[in-house]
């Protein structure tokens, strides 16, 4: 996988799509050990980084409402500075609705793997935008900015 696809680590309930672009692998397993899987991989590719997202609504459930879901969020976290070395991935917080129109319109164009888990803690899905590691959006704007002015 590469610049623009998408990795999702979904919970049990996470809804199959229609999207052509999206391929659904059930992993029987835990959501956190195929999270940290997933890292791994990542952090060993060296062409792809993560941008990570997770559902706001996560942050306001309360044990009493999900039980687990104090210590599925402080693993997580931990998980999160596993990454590559002198970067600590620092997820973005979105509404668990804006990102299916997210995933909608990259599908059109870019592949989305979900890897469904058994996890039964309500939004608890972390999804994952792959970024270039060895270009970024600082030398992409140099470039647009010399190549606009050679015309």
């Amino acid at each position: 996988m590469g610049h623009r696809n998408w990795i999702v680590i979904a919970d049990k309930a996470f809804p199959e799509q229609n999207a052509a672009g999206i391929e659904v692998i059930n992993t029987n397993e835990n959501l956190l050990p195929v999270l940290k899987y997933v890292f791994q991989q990542l952090n060993s590719s060296g062409h792809v980084k993560p941008i990570v997202y997770q559902d706001k609504e996560l942050q306001f459930i309360t044990e009493s409402q999900a039980k687990g879901v104090t210590s599925f969020r402080i693993e997580s976290e931990k998980l999160m500075k596993m990454g590559k070395t002198n970067l600590e991935l620092q997820p973005q917080s979105i509404l668990h609705d804006s990102v299916f129109t997210k995933l909608d319109e990259a599908s059109k164009l870019f592949k989305i793997v979900v890897l469904k888990t058994n996890e039964t803690i309500p939004y608890t899905s972390v999804f994952l935008q792959l970024d270039c590691s060895y270009w970024n959006a600082e030398k992409e704007k140099q470039l647009r900015e010399k190549m606009k002015s050679q015309k």
